[in-house]
């Protein structure tokens, strides 16, 4: 499989451009060192 030069933009990526904020505050349930498990 080549590889691509494509680009994700989710859709916690544009809710953080329109709230200009950072991803921690708009996704639900952020992964951190303190959270390992889902």
């Amino acid at each position: 499989m080549p590889p691509h030069g494509g680009f994700g933009l989710g859709i916690y990526r544009i809710i953080m451009q329109m709230l200009n904020t950072t991803i921690r505050e708009v996704v639900l349930f952020p992964r951190d060192r303190h959270m390992l498990t889902p």
